[in-house]
């Protein structure tokens, strides 16, 4: 007899396909931005369930005291809201990935599971990934989220160790809770005879190869992979380098190593915030770069609006020093794609031939 955790009794396996590794997705073939852009619709989406966390990690906008302020506010996305927004990304048709997350952690929103059922019933995307700090992953949600058919569970631990974790996430919440939690959920998975979520576990790098190797060694039979991720920074706000890490020295790394000139990430990804703004960027925490909101437009006319296309085209004429969410970024030498051989002539004249 098998023992479940949580005593949860077991449920009939939902069908389901085992997924890529999540880090194949990253290699996968993809086209070029150059010759397709503009696109009819995003490639992938980022839907903000709240921007309300349980962590201050100490390199996140959410440990400003002004935080609050500068977000414009805290906020959960109520059901009728994304009812919305998933009427909304189906009637555009080319989302590849809608990833629930941006700022806050996603399972403070209670109804974050039914967003995902949602989505995978309404099949507005070919696969939905939920990004966690872990912490709210009991024994009482494995079921719902196996049988959400939620594609990947990325988990994000912010230390090797206890002291690493309190220190960092500036949180009583222990560290061996998380790994609790997901271990559970793993193996309710396998026991139930679920393929998904694929649990996909990472840390940010934390400059210290031993610290690394703790946390690799920890987490290596608690998801199904697990990763030491480089350090990148958020849209470098006045109060400094959240990286924790000099600009110039987290630049010098392979991960900066694609340098651009114009920024790729407006021409294929939106992001819809908890109070339904509509951003082109998922570093963008507070909001600078809003170019419509789903309550007054819809994602169509977002995405072939004059506020979006007068966005793209400052970074194609090499101006994106004049917008504020962007002048300081560096995380767009960290996209795989490059829109920097397109000119603002052959863009011009692209728009010109669809109207």
């Amino acid at each position: 007899m098998t023992v479940m955790p949580g005593n949860l009794k077991p449920s009939k396996p939902a069908p389901a396909t085992i997924p890529t590794l999540y880090d194949k997705l990253k290699t996968g073939p993809r086209i070029s931005l150059a010759d397709q852009v503009p696109l009819r619709g995003p490639l992938s989406i980022f839907v903000e369930p709240t921007n309300i966390c349980n962590f201050k990690c100490v390199f996140c906008p959410e440990s400003f005291a002004n935080y609050e302020e500068k977000a414009g506010g805290l906020f959960q996305m109520k059901p009728h809201d994304f009812e919305r927004v998933a009427e909304q990304i189906g009637r555009i048709g080319t989302v590849k990935t809608l990833n629930f997350y941006m700022m806050g952690e996603p399972f403070v929103n209670r109804s974050l599971l039914d967003y995902v059922r949602l989505a995978k019933r309404e099949g507005i995307c070919d696969r939905v990934i939920v990004t966690s700090n872990g912490t709210l992953i009991g024994p009482k949600l494995y079921r719902g989220i196996c049988e959400s058919e939620l594609d990947y569970l990325r988990v994000s631990i912010y230390g090797a160790t206890e002291a690493h974790q309190s220190a960092n996430t500036q949180s009583v919440i222990k560290l061996q809770r998380i790994i609790d939690n997901i271990r559970g959920l793993r193996e309710f998975r396998d026991a139930n005879g679920f393929a998904t979520p694929h649990i996909y576990v990472k840390m940010i790098d934390a400059q210290d190869d031993a610290q690394n190797a703790v946390f690799l060694e920890t987490f290596r039979e608690v998801g199904d992979e697990v990763a030491v991720e480089p350090r990148m920074n958020w849209n470098d706000p006045e109060e400094g380098s959240l990286a924790k890490i000099e600009t110039q020295q987290m630049l010098g790394t392979d991960y900066f190593a694609q340098r651009k000139q114009a920024c790729p990430f407006p021409f294929y990804m939106a992001v819809i915030h908890a109070d339904l703004n509509v951003s082109v960027c998922c570093v963008d925490w507070d909001k600078k770069v809003v170019v419509g909101n789903l309550r007054e437009q819809s994602l169509e006319e977002i995405w072939a609006g004059e506020k979006l296309r007068a966005f793209q085209m400052l970074h194609l004429e090499r101006r994106r020093s004049e917008i504020a969410g962007c002048r300081n970024c560096t995380y767009l030498h960290t996209a795989r794609d490059s829109i920097d051989t397109l000119s603002p002539e052959t863009f011009r004249a692209r728009l010109a031939a669809r109207t």
